[in-house]
């Protein structure tokens, strides 16, 4: 954020922005900003392909990959790598992708550094739990697409069969009803805080048949979708956002 104050809703969440907040959401987040003060808000708002950003987060280390999304405060002096991503972006010369790549890279290590993800203190995990912990993680940033055990396995590299004994070792639950939890829990999200239809959320969340959700919703929650939706007179929360808008585009890798 570079002016203004604000409310941001994350998953549901509501907190509050102001100069200098940043954050970091992956795809399978839901937010958004709603100007509280007389000055409107004026941020970047940088998108990142996924899989740039998983080869960032790669390159850092386990560690990185908890606690999405990410938020803190104090980061104004990042402006000027902003306002210098936005120039290679907009007028692009020798090297500007590399350059461009370079600038997110820094951004990404700074923030999960003001985010207290560098702590000393955090034990080294096993070989085989930083594993399971990436495959993890990788669903609940993944959990709205078409994922299965085996995409999952995959990224602990460990077979479907051993994964799934080790999966439900680590989380408590079985890989289904952990992806389901997760859909679950951000349905119950959108619902709460956006006028969306009980179907928009339904496949928002990664479920595919509307029956299905409901059926696991009731299960989970002992209502139906529908009682939680907000009354659509009051709407969805706003966003206000001005100029800035920064754009890092899947050419770069």
């Amino acid at each position: 954020m570079l002016a203004g104050e604000g409310q941001h809703v994350v998953n549901g969440v509501t907190g509050r922005i102001g100069p200098g907040s940043a954050f970091l959401l992956s795809p399978a987040d839901f937010h958004s900003l709603r100007s509280t003060g007389g000055e409107p808000l004026s941020c970047y708002n940088t998108v990142i392909d996924p899989a740039v950003m998983e080869r960032h987060l790669s390159a850092l280390g386990g560690p990185v990959i908890d606690g999405f999304p990410w938020q803190t405060v104090g980061f104004l002096d990042a402006e000027p790598d902003f306002r210098r991503l936005q120039a290679e972006l907009e007028e692009p010369r020798l090297g500007s992708a590399r350059v461009s790549d370079a600038i997110v890279a820094c951004l990404v290590v700074e923030l999960a550094r003001r985010c207290g993800l560098d702590d000393p203190q955090r034990p080294p995990q096993p070989a085989a739990e930083e594993g399971l912990r990436a495959a993890v993680h990788y669903v609940d940033r993944h959990f709205r697409e078409p994922l299965t055990l085996a995409d999952a396995a995959a990224r602990a590299h460990l077979s479907p069969n051993y994964f799934s004994e080790r999966f439900r070792v680590y989380t408590g639950a079985s890989f289904q009803l952990y992806l389901q939890e997760r859909r679950l829990r951000f349905a119950r999200s959108l619902l709460a805080s956006t006028g969306l239809t009980v179907s928009e959320v339904c496949h928002a969340a990664g479920f595919n048949s509307l029956s299905h959700f409901g059926r696991a919703f009731r299960r989970r929650y002992g209502e139906p979708p529908s009682r939680l939706r907000r009354d659509g007179s009051r709407g969805a929360p706003g966003t206000s956002r001005e100029g800035h808008d920064v754009t890092v585009p899947t050419r770069i890798h």
